[in-house]
Order: C-alpha cells, then structure tokens, then sequence
C-alpha cells in the first residue's frame, strides 16, 4: 500500500522552502508522495492571489520532484467545506492509499476544537510540522482527546530552518526585489501575471 501525504495551505506564492519541506517529510515519513493541496478562492484573506494562480505556480515549482504533485479539490469546490468534508472526499479518491494529513504544531493545537474533532482525531493520520515555535509532545499531552490518539500522529522537528514566510517574499516582489526563496519558473510566472504587484 502506498503511503501519500496531503499539504494543505494557501501557498501564497510557493516558496522553495514549501518544496524542501515536502521533500523531507517523504523521506523522513518514507512516503511516495506529498500532494499539494492550495485553498480556494472561497478562502478569502487579503493579499491572496487567484486560486488558478497559486496552483499553477505550485505546479511550476514542483513540475521537477516526481513524488509531489498538487490537487485541485480545494480550488473546485462551490461551497465552504468543513475540514471533514475535504478529508473524507481525499479518503474516497484514495481507497487504495495510506493517507497522511501534514499540518503544523500551530493547527494541531486547534484541531480538537474544529467541527467533529473526535473523528477527524480518531479516524485519520496526520504528520506534525514543529518549528520549535511550540512544543508539539506538550500539546498532545495536555489534551484528552489527542493523547487518547497520540499513535495518530508522527512529529516532524529541526524543520525550523525551513524559512516559508511567504508574506516575506510578497512584500520583496512589491519592493522590486529577487526574492532568494523563490523558484526562478514562479518568480517568472508572477511577472508575467503580475500578481502582488497589484490586487488579484
């Protein structure tokens, strides 16, 4: 059974760190892949650019690794699906699959409070992204439901280095700047579309 790994975010733009990050939890959670998963444009949020574009630029920026790819689930939905939603729609598209659920320690500390917590806790896998910013076994520890459930989750750590503050590079792009971070292919995308230069 092949085991796939679901990175959800705004990817606003994509950064090489989002790559690199992909890139580790593969090896690290030996997967055969991660698939990129950006939001909607029904997730709406200042400063974010079209859905279309966020997952055309992820295809650009991993069009060279052939175990990430990116899914349009997100961006084809007509209405504002709850988290359980989207899991259980993934579950059915991949029967066959071990799937696994990447998010950061910041969202496993809200995750018991989101719509059917027990079930998305007790029914799915999840990799954990601790950035050092907070102390991922602590959470888990300090709350019922997720410790009841710790077997769910593998922690990923010394990943604080992976520097993916896409704010940072949005305010380089208006700046006029080369962002480092930044894949040259998205980079060029971006011109091309002006996107962050203006409103999208």
């Amino acid at each position: 059974m092949s085991k796939i790994g679901f990175y959800g975010g705004s990817f606003n733009p994509p950064t090489k760190a989002h790559i690199e990050l992909a890139k580790k939890v593969i090896k690290e959670c030996s997967l055969d892949k991660v698939i990129f998963v950006p939001v909607g444009d029904l997730y709406e949020k200042e400063g974010m650019a079209k859905a279309i574009h966020r997952y055309n630029m992820l295809e650009i920026a991993s069009n060279r690794e052939v175990n990430l790819q990116v899914s349009d689930i997100e961006i084809r939905k007509t209405k504002n699906y709850k988290t359980i939603e989207i899991f259980e729609i993934l579950k059915n598209e991949y029967k066959k699959e071990e799937i696994y659920f990447i998010m950061g320690a910041d969202n496993l500390q809200k995750l018991p409070f989101w719509h059917e917590s027990n079930k998305l806790v007790s029914d799915y896998n999840y990799i954990i992204l601790d950035r050092g910013l907070t102390k991922t076994k602590d959470i888990i520890e300090n709350n019922e439901l997720l410790k009841k459930n710790k077997k769910r989750f593998t922690i990923i750590s010394n990943i604080e280095f992976y520097d993916c503050s896409s704010t940072t590079i949005r305010e380089q792009i208006k700046k006029g700047e080369n962002p480092e971070n930044l894949d040259d292919g998205v980079y060029s995308y971006i011109r091309e579309n002006n996107i962050y230069y203006t409103r999208n």
